[in-house]
């Protein structure tokens, strides 16, 4: 797989990940739908023998750089080159962390196996 496919991968996952942002809304007073849309941070990418490390944030902030724009807990997503698969990390430790096990155990959040 090269690098353009695993891109449409993220890209197809990204716009899932938006609607359902879109969808959940809230019961607070004056709350206001803000039409989400999430994009690639293709500075960041990483590439690995495995396949690649994605980050993302939304459209607003990426373009704006308003604090008030931009995801918390978005965790960096892995796609495998040989399979396509598509893997969240997580945020809770470095990204490094969730890369050296996916390398180690083939599970981003699994230490041994």
């Amino acid at each position: 797989m090269e690098i353009e496919e695993a891109i449409e991968i993220v890209e197809e996952h990204l716009s899932e990940e938006a609607a359902e942002i879109n969808d959940f809304g809230s019961a607070l007073p004056g709350y206001v739908n803000r039409n989400v849309k999430l994009q690639i941070l293709p500075e960041f990418t990483e590439e690995h023998d495995f396949g690649w490390v994605f980050y993302y944030d939304t459209t607003k902030y990426i373009e704006r750089g308003d604090s008030s724009e931009c995801l918390v807990g978005n965790a960096p997503l892995i796609v495998n080159r040989e399979s396509g698969q598509l893997i969240a990390t997580g945020t809770a430790r470095e990204t490094s962390y969730y890369v050296n096990n996916y390398i180690k155990t083939g599970d981003p959040h699994n230490e041994d196996k």
